[in-house]
């Protein structure tokens, strides 16, 4: 039973399993489709996300805490209240570490001992009022996870949550503005771009070109989210 609490071997691969199934299944599912030219808004990023706490260490800006192993099963600190959870249970929590800021966790754990909790699932951060400029990647970031996207940027736009701006179509190729050095890329060339979109935020973006028509850019990649001072 203890085994079973605390996630022995074979319980933590069919949970991790179980879990990572359910997380490519739904981000393939949000990043298959095409997005429309992106509105003025918040720029939406979630992808997956492990955790290792070790006893007394926090989740990164939220109260949930590690307090160790009880008689029951793993003691969590959640929202002022300690709570037992065994493996497979959920950790959910949400930060607001800045007002155009929020982060939200969607977790299961599948391991716990005397030294560390381990839990699984997405990382999802919304940043409001983001102002992307080029620049070099943090050193270390509290919270890093790579999220999938897809977009369609329209002549004249920007590719959301970079600098670079579609410039329309030449030839065969795309003419992109924002970018140091050769402005051009073909079907199938990536783009890539790093910088700060928020005081606590860094992106690191790799982007394929998909389509290219002289009204409309198609993009689809990864993009790493850095996340500071939790």
């Amino acid at each position: 039973m203890a085994s079973l609490r605390r996630g022995g071997p074979g319980v933590k691969r069919s949970i991790r399993s179980w879990i990572w199934g359910i997380l490519v299944l739904s981000l393939l599912a949000g990043s298959a489709c095409l997005r429309g030219p992106s509105p003025p808004g918040p720029l939406v990023y979630e992808g997956p996300y492990r955790v290792d706490l070790a006893v007394g260490e926090g989740l990164p800006g939220t109260d949930v805490r590690y307090l160790g192993v009880g008689p029951q099963g793993a003691r969590v600190r959640l929202e002022g209240q300690e709570a037992i959870r065994l493996a497979g249970d959920s950790l959910e929590a949400e930060a607001r570490p800045h007002s155009t800021l929020t982060v939200r966790y969607r977790l299961r754990i599948y391991a716990y001992d005397e030294r560390a909790l381990h839990a699984i699932g997405t990382a999802r951060v919304e940043i409001r009022e983001a102002q992307p400029r080029m620049g070099p990647l943090p050193e270390k970031a509290a919270v890093r996870f790579t999220a999938p996207a897809t977009y369609r940027v329209p002549r004249g736009g920007v590719i959301p949550g970079t600098s670079i701006i579609y410039q329309g179509k030449e030839g065969d190729r795309a003419r992109l503005e924002g970018l140091p050095g050769y402005p051009y890329r073909k079907v199938g060339d990536s783009i890539l771009w790093a910088g700060q979109v928020h005081p606590m935020v860094h992106l690191n973006a790799t982007f394929r070109v998909l389509w290219i028509e002289d009204a409309w850019l198609t993009v689809a990649g990864t993009i790493e989210v850095w996340l500071s001072g939790l």
